[in-house]
């Protein structure tokens, strides 16, 4: 299987019996992740010994690995994007990251949490993922790889920090919440407040917790649960639930429907028949 979005490919893999030797290039400009699984056996990436874990390379060097029976997701992300969401969300300079050859992390608890946070992207239902043309949710699902990219790149895969002057908790949130008031029914993502506030990932994520009990992720979440409400109770000719979650960048319905009824007392299809009742 694989899951192709706007400068990002996901890829599910098994291989199966036997040990085989891969060689050759990524596709140019591109970094390449490996959440191995399940392996039968140690393999080797450009020479590093590699186990269940995390690898990354890019195409500044060629690719020569041996690959023992196992599971694998690899994800393939454009460099320039990945070194943008990086530099803004975790302070990283990915400028001479993997130069030098593979990051390698052998450690099969992180790849199997990594594994199931790719595979819950790929919905095995196809009744309960709405359409992957739909512009929201394509820019959704890219955000949700990076999210998951962002942090590993950073705290496991030996990129290279700089250090900044942060703001104050309450003025992050302060000015986050001005410039999130004026884009309501277009909410951002981390990236976009990490880049306009100047501050990373985790200094954001400190902030919200610190003065609103909750984390950026979530108040995001929030507003664009918000959003479809907004958008199901417009009253519009011919709106459906489905319209409202491809708009708002969700990409699985059984878990949009769950929260919107945590949230707002009621599944998104009764806010509909409430609506029409009234017309």
């Amino acid at each position: 299987m694989d899951l192709h979005l706007p400068h990002i490919q996901v890829l599910f893999e098994e291989f199966r019996n036997v040990t085989t030797n891969h060689f050759g290039c990524a596709p140019a400009g591109s970094i390449s992740f490996g959440v191995a699984r399940g392996m039968k056996g140690a393999g080797l990436l450009n020479g590093v010994a590699w186990r269940d874990g995390v690898s990354a390379f890019d195409t500044r060097r060629e690719l020569d690995s041996i690959v023992p029976p196992m599971h694998l997701v690899s994800v393939v992300v454009n460099r320039q994007v990945l070194s943008e969401y990086v530099w803004h969300t975790e302070h990283a300079d990915l400028e001479h990251w993997l130069s030098e050859g593979p990051a390698v992390v052998n450690d099969a608890s992180l790849a199997t949490r990594l594994g199931e946070r790719l595979h819950a992207l790929q919905s095995t239902d196809p009744g309960s993922v709405p359409s992957l043309r739909a512009p929201a949710v394509r820019r959704s699902l890219q955000h949700g790889v990076l999210e998951i990219l962002g942090p590993l790149v950073s705290d496991r895969l030996r990129a290279d920090k700089t250090v900044r002057r942060e703001l104050a908790h309450l003025q992050v949130v302060r000015r986050a919440r001005e410039y999130l008031r004026e884009r309501s029914d277009d909410p951002p993502r981390v990236l976009d407040l990490c880049r306009v506030l100047g501050v990373s990932r985790r200094w954001l994520q400190q902030s919200f917790n610190e003065v609103l009990g909750i984390g950026p992720l979530a108040y995001l979440r929030f507003m664009r649960l918000g959003g479809a409400r907004r958008m199901l109770s417009s009253g519009t000719a011919g709106m459906r639930v489905r319209d409202a979650v491809e708009a708002f960048g969700f990409w699985h319905l059984s878990r949009f429907s769950h929260d919107y009824r945590h949230l707002f007392g009621e599944l998104p299809s009764e806010t509909l028949r409430r609506v029409r009742a009234l017309d």
